[in-house]
């Protein structure tokens, strides 16, 4: 399998020489050329911290908030975990799967009568819902909320039905809506903004038992009444599961048909390559854009790393298990981090992990982070740096990245995502590197889990770092004070 390359370098373990001009940088250098057999593995990278280049996108959103279920347990209350990841947004979908027993988010979950009157608040069960919302509030993290239902993996079907009343569904999707964002039945006012109708109605009748177009018609009666109602709120879908051009302009185009609104559009999908992830948003654009929605906003609300493909569902649970291990390891992190960076010169507006928490695709084993979780932990420290500036590279390999950002401070951090580029050499020329009183580096491979590995006062630069894993994750942090 294809795991079994990540075991090819363990006897490596660990280079790292970070050095300002010093007397151990040929040492480096030599142990480094020994481990690549004699290849070019040489990077330079350049940073101008006082030339902007924007704004760094916060695309490191995610699905899902941590779990209720076990919270106290010993070891098993993860909003302290959760919240070190810097996870800016959360879809919430499949909560109830995280959390067996539990009515959550899902609107029959809520409203579980329909032949129940939907303006009496008894009807409506908030409770555990409350709490869940509660928690990603108090993680730092904002509420991306998913209208409908979940995923049904069993025989029968339960709440996959298109709705028989329409009008009814939206009345209840309005009750929460108002129990979240303007306190009624003794709510909230959390500044929810974006509302996304359904999920993956392609998928079939796990998703949705009606037709495509039944479906699409659903959603523009459904949004554009939502819309009259809360036109300060953002709605949007469909949360489509296999992105392709027809599949877009068949709804969009539908939405335009009957002048609906689609303040966001969503899709989904498990890459093995991040130049797919990149192109999609590009794609997604023009086809919006034709379609009269030139103003809608681009979500890529589910994605993991799977190099297996369609292969993963014809394994065997053994093998299958061991597929989805090796997709939450070191080789998926620095993918992920990689995507994340390409997509900040693509029009995605926002990117959701599947998923940030203990599901099966999640970034925790046992309640225990694993790569995956330091991965997205990497970018999310660097979004504290929010004022993009200009990297230039020399023999950067294809499929690795670099992202570089500044604080209000001046503060400097820069990250690099290495996905299978190999063993490599890496010199970074940092303008004005003199001002900076204290440098740090830290290193996600397969022994440190982001773990700082080299810090330094003052230098004069260049920096060196050596890395011997076939993929890994860097993450540097200049500061102006010590």
């Amino acid at each position: 399998m294809k795991n079994r390359r990540m075991k090819k370098k363990t006897i490596l373990k660990y280079l790292l020489a970070v050095l300002a001009c010093t007397g151990f940088a040929a040492a480096a250098r030599a142990a480094l050329q020994d481990v690549v057999s004699g290849e070019d593995r040489q990077t330079t990278i350049r940073v101008y911290p006082r030339e902007s280049a924007g704004k760094i996108k916060p695309v490191n959103g995610g699905n899902l908030a941590p779990p209720l279920e076990d919270e106290e347990m010993p070891g098993c209350n993860l909003r302290e975990a959760f919240a070190g990841m810097h996870i800016p947004i959360t879809r919430l979908h499949d909560a109830p799967l995280e959390n067996p027993g539990m009515r959550l988010v899902d609107l029959p979950l809520i409203f579980a009568n329909p032949e129940a009157d939907a303006e009496d608040p008894d009807n409506y069960y908030f409770a555990q819902t409350d709490d869940y919302i509660a928690n990603c509030i108090a993680c730092g993290t904002e509420v991306y909320y998913r209208l409908g239902t979940s995923i049904e993996h069993s025989v029968n079907k339960y709440f996959v039905h298109p709705p028989e009343d329409v009008r009814k569904w939206v009345d209840v999707a309005s009750n929460v809506i108002r129990h979240y964002t303007e306190g009624k039945w003794n709510g909230f006012r959390y500044d929810i903004r974006y509302w996304e109708i359904w999920n993956e109605p392609d998928l079939g009748p796990k998703m949705w038992t009606g037709t495509l177009q039944q479906f699409n018609d659903f959603y523009a009666q459904a949004a554009t009444e939502l819309k009259k109602r809360f036109p300060h709120l953002k709605f949007g879908g469909p949360g489509h599961c296999a992105f392709g051009e027809q599949a877009v302009r068949d709804f969009a185009g539908n939405c335009a048909r009957h002048k609906a609104p689609l303040d966001f559009y969503s899709f989904h999908y498990y890459s093995p390559t991040d130049t797919e992830l990149l192109q999609m948003a590009v794609d997604a654009r023009r086809y919006l854009d034709e379609c009269g929605y030139p103003e809608t906003e681009i979500h890529l609300n589910e994605w993991h790393y799977n190099p297996y493909g369609g292969a993963l569902w014809n394994m065997g649970p053994a093998e299958q298990n061991e597929a989805i291990r090796f997709m939450r390891g070191l080789e998926s992190a620095a993918f992920l981090n990689t995507v994340m960076i390409g997509w900040q010169d693509t029009p995605l507006d926002k990117g959701f992990y599947y998923t940030v928490t203990t599901t099966r695709w999640g970034v925790f084993e046992n309640r225990t982070p694993v790569k995956t979780y330091y991965g997205m932990k990497a970018f999310g420290e660097l979004t504290a740096y929010p004022e993009r500036v200009r990297t230039e590279t020399d023999g950067m390999p294809a499929g690795s990245r670099v992202l570089a950002g500044t604080d209000s401070l001046g503060n400097l951090a820069i990250l690099a995502a290495c996905w299978k580029s190999g063993p490599r050499e890496f010199t970074l020329d940092i303008d004005g590197i003199g001002k900076f009183a204290r440098t740090e580096v830290f290193l996600l491979d397969e022994t440190h889990d982001l773990s700082r590995v080299f810090e330094t006062g003052r230098t004069a630069g260049p920096l060196k770092i050596g890395t011997v894993s076939d993929s890994g994750v860097i993450l540097i942090r200049l500061s102006k004070n010590d």
